[in-house]
């Protein structure tokens, strides 16, 4: 336990940059997106590109908080799961 609070305190812990899936799927389907996005964007004039790009850029902040709340959430349950574990009634819930 306290190996995992020294690289979280260090900033060597960061899930959201270990990008460390074996997933063909994913990476055929991430792959195919890029190449329609670009095929996409490239039929666009000037003024439509750069609010495709804006539109884009909005999408992937949604998702980038999406992800930290989904994160923080599974934290949060995988932490009232252990105490329970441990004998412990849940804070907020009957015993």
């Amino acid at each position: 336990m306290e190996r995992i609070l020294e690289e979280l305190y260090a900033g060597d812990l960061q899930p959201a940059e270990n990008r460390n899936w074996d997933n063909p799927e994913y990476e055929s389907k991430c792959a195919q997106s890029v190449k329609e996005i670009e095929a996409f964007s490239r039929q666009l004039d000037q003024e439509s590109r750069e609010a495709f790009d804006a539109m884009m850029d909005h999408y992937l902040e949604l998702c980038y908080i999406e992800k930290t709340q989904a994160f923080s959430d599974g934290f949060r349950i995988g932490a009232r799961m252990m105490w329970e574990v441990f004998g412990r009634e849940t804070p907020g819930q009957p015993g």
